[in-house]
Parts: C-alpha cells; structure tokens; sequence
C-alpha cells in the first residue's frame, strides 16, 4: 500500500508540474500591438500620451488603470475622447479594432530602446510595435531587420545612416509616418503675431529634432507673416531656448519665467512633458489676467484640466492618435504597407485649436488664419521646415 501510495503521489506531482509548464491557451482572434515609448513616457500630456490614445483607446477601446492592466472602456467615454481629441477628423470613421491587446512599455532611458522593442518582438509575440518618436529611429531600425515576421510603425522619422544621413534601405515590415508640423506652427505663430501686445514672443523647444525644428520653423514664418515687428530682423526678436529633454518640466518652467521677465506674453512650447512647466510658470505669473498666454502642441492642451486651460491660447494639433489608428487598422485589414506616409493639413494630419482664440482676436483676424489655412492647402503658402531658412522666406500679404 505504501509502494503504490508513492507511486500515484509521484504521479500527481509529474501532472501537476506539466500542467503548470503549459503555455497558456491563446486568446482566438487576439492581435496583439506593442508600443514603445520614448523617455517622456506614459503621462507626459503630449506625444507620447497621443500616440497610446490611439492605441489604447481608439483602437482597443480600453481605459489603462494607474499600477497596470486595463478595463473596459464604455461607448460614451469612446466617443467623448474622440469630441475632444479630434473634432477635425469626424469623417475618418475611426472606431474601435477587433482583437487588439494593447502592450505598452515605457523608456526611462535611450538605452533602454532597442531590449523594450526586442522584448515586444520576442517575448511578447506582438504582431506590430510602435516606436514613439525620433530618438528611436536607430534602435527600431535595427530591431525590425531582426525581427522580419513582425511589423513596425515608426513615428516622426525615417531611419537614415549616422554618418552620411542618407535614408537607409527600406525594410519590407517597417512603415514610418511623419508630419507636416511647420503647416500648423505656422498657424499659431500667425495667431501669435496677432495676439501679442508687447511684441515679444517666445518659443520652447524640447530636442532640436527635425519634427520640432519644423514647428519653430513655421511658427517663426507665422509671426513674421502677420507681425514682423515681433519678429525682428532675422527673428531676433523671438526668445528662442532649447531645453536639451523632453521630460524635464522644471527646466520648462525657468525657461518660461526667464522669457516672462523679458516681457514675452505669447509663449509656444514643441517640448513634451519640458513644456508642462511652461504652463505652470504662465498661472503663476498671472495668466491671462496679466496678458499672458500659452500655446500648446501635438494635442489640444486646452481641454486637459491637470494643464491651464484658462490660459491656452491655441495649440498646434498633430494627430500622431490618427496615424497610430490608422497603422494598427491596416494590419487589422491585411493592407500593412512598407512606405513613408507624410499627413498635413490636407488630410486632417495636423491643424490648430481654437481654445480661446476668440477671446483675444478678432472675427476678421481669425478670418485671416482661416485664409492663411486655405492658402496652405493650396499650395500658394509654403511654410518653411528649417529654423534657418525663416529669414530669406518671403511672407505672404494681401491674406
């Protein structure tokens, strides 16, 4: 009896050990979409939280819980984020994705790219990974050459050699989306020619990457359009300061107060969380009850309560929420394609918000950046891309 008591109890364990070793049974139809994010992480109110918009909830419909995990998200919430996040893009019929399992993982650092994206690729057995931003070019490169059964979305750049800069070969399972950021920059830089009463202006960047260097560019084009007092010769007359991060919101705050005591009361931030610090320096200086506004980017920062509302004048939009959809969408519909997408102002890719543009400009003024907008659009107005080109553009007039 004992011999055979030891016998079924070594057979229970035997069966109980491979039955813990067994995979887990895969979700059916499950897609799983990876997301890496650059170091201004999850929360940063900007890019970084635009792009999981667009994975989290508008294409998986799930709210992330603060510690982990998700829930579901209801339809009203669905459609309330989409009332407030893309009002200019009601006819792109975005709604949620079937299957997707969203997998996020945060940067705390540049080195800290290349094992996240490897880890989605390999670990995770996600069917597409996004890379957030510029500064993952390289890793992403490197990674998708290893990885050529897994498909990646790059966000604001298109891999290039380090030496020559030259773009590198095209990888059949990468497919990179930029945008058209000097087009919306200079539509605030108009507002911001308009709005100011001091004629000082200032401008926050975060990392001189092209992306932000095109913001500067048209928003250093828009004020010379519209207020080429402001702008000065050679736009000297615009306080320009780069913060080195894009997640170092005191730094945003001393430059913001410095630029403030200069007598600057239009700021424009294109530096992620840096720029959060930005607003925090405009309330406590008073705000708009000072003459004091602030202008966000990439989102609509003006709906964002944990921001300053009250004292947003106007932000440039970039949907990168939309190009994440819409690259999650195609490998949902088996129509992934390796290729560089640009999206502008013609297809809804970037615009500006209203915010509290009417409390400070006119009807005829806001008239004028709606023609500016239409002259965009028509090619007739071509905003530069490069900070350093801005002085030899010729300004339109006669708008």
């Amino acid at each position: 009896m004992r011999r055979l008591l030891s016998v079924v109890l070594i057979l229970a364990l035997a069966t109980s050990i491979f039955t813990g070793c067994k995979k887990a049974t895969p979700v059916a139809n499950e897609i799983k979409i990876g997301l890496v994010t650059d170091v201004g992480g999850r929360g940063d109110q900007s890019f970084n939280d635009s792009a999981l918009r667009g994975l989290e909830i508008w294409a998986a419909k799930k709210s992330f819980v603060k510690g982990g995990g998700y829930t579901d998200m209801s339809d009203a919430d669905y459609a309330q984020s989409l009332a407030d996040n893309a009002p200019d893009l009601t006819d792109k019929n975005i709604a949620p994705l079937p299957g997707i399992t969203p997998i996020v993982l945060e940067s705390k650092e540049q080195t800290d790219y290349v094992p996240n994206l490897t880890k989605l690729a390999e670990d995770e057995g996600c069917k597409m990974i996004i890379a957030v931003g510029f500064m993952l070019a390289d890793a992403t490169y490197q990674v998708a050459k290893d990885h050529p059964d897994v498909k990646f979305m790059l966000i604001d750049a298109v891999p290039s050699d380090a030496t020559t800069f030259a773009p590198l070969p095209t990888l059949p399972n990468l497919v990179c989306f930029l945008f058209k950021e000097e087009q919306c920059g200079y539509l605030v830089g108009a507002i911001a020619g308009m709005a100011t009463k001091t004629n000082k202006i200032g401008f926050i960047g975060g990392i001189a990457v092209p992306a932000v260097q095109r913001y500067e560019a048209g928003f250093m084009a828009g004020i010379k359009t519209t207020n080429p007092t402001a702008y000065g010769t050679a736009g000297k007359n615009v306080a320009d300061v780069y913060a080195g991060s894009f997640g170092d919101q005191p730094a945003g705050k001393l430059i913001a107060q410095t630029m403030i005591a200069q007598k600057c009361d239009i700021l424009f931030h294109a530096a992620g969380a840096t720029g959060n610090g930005m607003f925090e320096a405009l309330k406590e200086a008073g705000g708009p009850a000072k003459g004091l506004w602030g202008i966000g980017c990439d989102v609509d920062m003006g709906k964002n309560p944990n921001l300053y509302p009250a004292g947003t004048l106007t932000c440039a939009i970039k949907h990168v929420d939309f190009a994440t959809w819409t690259a999650i969408k195609s490998v949902v519909d088996d129509t992934f394609k390796s290729e560089v997408v640009t999206l502008s102002l013609t297809d809804g890719g970037v615009g500006w918000a209203k915010d509290n543009v009417a409390t400070v400009l006119s009807a005829d003024q806001i008239a004028k950046i709606d023609t500016l907008r239409a002259d965009i659009i028509a090619g007739t107005v071509v905003p530069p891309t490069d900070p350093k080109a801005v002085p030899a553009w010729i300004a339109p007039t006669g708008f």
